[in-house]
């Protein structure tokens, strides 16, 4: 079969997929359409909170269709279809946001559209096909696969600013979906859901060994426990990874999303600004493969605890920030420290409930977590359009993080199921 004649193994090639779609989907939802939070309010009058609104309705409707199409994400051939199909989807509804003129065709274009589009992005294979591939070397895929984000902060700021520039907000749209939506579909022709489907075994044909992960073992795939998604779903540790990631939620997107608009108003240029988020990207994306393999070797549950607290601790850091080079040791700390999110945040979830039901079982954790983030650039937006300034709008992002990182502390893994009961059950 295709996969069998690479020269090496194929699971290295879904980690690339994951790498450039993961780059992407944050270079569309997040790093790249905040940059046209400015072009788009002045021209159309509308507030903050107003043009952040679509991103609490894409969101919300991520997180609300996930569940339907969890087993999908765990068939032979749903992954791929998901995301050529989202590729599609991604192209025609950015190109069309060209013609926006009121607020309810933005929201139907990113918020809905946009959101189903995201369903079949980088991201899912990422968190839902990567883990099935590997098992010993779970975490330093995942950490290089995830690193792809970092790629999206690096390289989008910049180069739709110079778009946006070049041809106006509107024109630029078209192309950057174009762009994003050609490639999405194109990764999603070499998409495989697991290695048994094309007569591979997890890690290569590596499946009989074992590696240390701290005080506990990870098996390898032959000895692995996969939890069904009712099973997981009775776990005391679901609900409390659950809650945590929620919590990120709400101090993530919001809090980056208005990187840009919040150093502009600080008295940087538009270039100064983007170089910061850009100098995040790589530091981000260089960290993460690091995380990867001291996740390995170390609980993520102690990891994720620890570099959740100190991003909320920095973020009061980043208030205080006033000439470049504090942006820049502002972002290269930023970069390290929520650089390990994705990657612990996969690498929890793939450890305690296995490999098998994988797909279904992190959807279940996306409603909760992606109607949070969909609510922070509203809630940040707001609290900017009260006070005038970002000052309660950040502290709010620094308490959720900070709280996201007491909770996950009290996640501990969960225990052989003594029965297996039917899915779903």
């Amino acid at each position: 079969m295709f996969p069998t004649r690479w020269p090496f193994y194929y699971g290295w090639v879904i980690v690339a997929v994951a790498f450039v779609g993961a780059g992407l989907a944050s270079g569309v939802s997040l790093w790249g359409a905040s940059v046209f939070v400015l072009p788009m309010t002045e021209e159309l009058g509308w507030s903050r909170a107003t043009f952040f609104f679509s991103f609490t309705v894409r969101g919300a409707v991520i997180g609300l269709v996930s569940p339907l199409l969890g087993p999908m994400l765990d068939s032979r051939h749903g992954p791929r279809l998901a995301m050529i199909g989202g590729g599609v989807l991604l192209a025609t509804s950015m190109a069309l946001l060209r013609s926006v003129d009121s607020l309810w065709q933005f929201v139907l274009l990113f918020g809905i559209a946009g959101g189903l589009a995201d369903i079949g992005s980088g991201f899912t294979v990422s968190q839902t096909i990567v883990p099935k591939w590997f098992v010993l070397r779970r975490g330093r895929a995942l950490g290089v696969a995830i690193a792809g984000v970092g790629l999206g902060a690096t390289v989008f700021p910049g180069s739709v600013s110079a778009l946006v520039d070049a041809v106006g907000w509107r024109d630029a749209w078209v192309w950057f979906g174009l762009a994003a939506g050609g490639v999405t579909v194109l990764l999603g022709l070499f998409v495989r859901t697991r290695p048994e489907d094309v007569g591979l075994k997890p890690d290569g044909g590596h499946a009989g060994a074992s590696i240390a992960a701290g005080p506990a073992s990870v098996l390898a795939d032959a000895e692995e426990v996969s939890l069904t998604r009712g099973e997981a779903l009775r776990a005391p540790a679901f609900w409390l990874l659950l809650l945590s990631f929620t919590l990120v939620g709400f101090g993530i997107m919001g809090f980056q999303a208005n990187w840009l608009p919040f150093l502009q108003e600080r008295g940087f240029s538009k270039t100064e600004a983007a170089f910061g988020i850009a100098f995040y990207g790589v530091v981000s994306g260089l960290s993460r493969p690091v995380w990867g393999l001291v996740g390995e070797r170390v609980p993520p549950r102690l990891l994720m605890s620890g570099s959740t607290m100190f991003t909320g601790l920095s973020i009061l850091v980043f208030l205080q920030i006033e000439t470049l080079p504090l942006v820049a040791v502002y972002m290269s700390i930023a970069g390290v420290a929520m650089g390990g999110f994705l990657i612990l945040q996969s690498l929890l979830t793939a450890n305690y409930f296995g490999r098998a039901h994988l797909g279904a079982i992190t959807v279940m954790t996306r409603p909760a977590m992606m109607i949070a983030s969909a609510l922070s650039p509203l809630i940040v937006g707001a609290l900017y359009d009260v006070n005038g300034d970002y000052v309660y709008a950040f502290m709010f992002a620094a308490a959720a993080w900070f709280a996201a990182g007491l909770v996950v502390i009290l996640a501990k893994p969960p225990g052989k199921p003594a029965t297996t009961p039917p899915e779903g059950a």
